[in-house]
């Protein structure tokens, strides 16, 4: 088994419900996923070893995501195109998750914030990156992550308590 293979095997499933929380739908997570693996093997003759995989795999999947012109960004309605993408969705709930319908306001308010706000709220709560590494992943300083995450979060529970 090589390096890749071994990274592949190890961040799949987290780098697939990072993409699950950035897109609209299941089928632009796809084209994310998919996207961000190819650009991963394309330049992982780049990548140096020691170095953290995961906020290097996470980093080229957020470029992916904000250069896409395929996600629906600004998307505040959650659709299913039927009851197989539905039923992938709420496989990517977490197990310990008690509440579907809470989830899925969140989730819904989630997709509703602009994409720079989206992205700090998935790095910081849902993959447990630092402010320094997601810092580093945007390629921002950390000041500004620290007001879009305040910001994001002010936004949400705004959005979550109109609902």
């Amino acid at each position: 088994m090589t390096d890749f293979d071994r990274y592949v095997e190890l961040y799949s499933r987290d780098l697939w419900r990072f993409c699950l929380k950035l897109c609209a739908d299941s089928r632009d997570a796809e084209d994310l996923y998919q996207d961000t693996w190819a650009k991963a093997i394309e330049k992982f003759k780049r990548f140096k070893q020691g170095t953290d995989f995961r906020k290097w795999l996470f980093t080229i999947c957020v470029n992916s995501f904000k250069d896409s012109g395929k996600s629906k960004y600004n998307s505040t309605k959650l659709e299913f195109r039927d009851n197989d993408e539905k039923e992938r969705f709420l496989l990517s709930v977490p197990a310990d998750e008690q509440d579907i319908d809470s989830y899925i306001d969140l989730r819904r308010a989630l997709l509703s914030l602009p994409k720079k706000y989206r992205v700090v709220i998935a790095l910081f709560y849902f993959k447990d990156f630092s402010l320094k590494e997601i810092s580093d992943i945007l390629d921002i300083p950390v000041g500004t992550v620290n007001s879009r995450l305040s910001t994001a979060k002010k936004l949400l529970k705004r959005r979550l308590s109109h609902e």
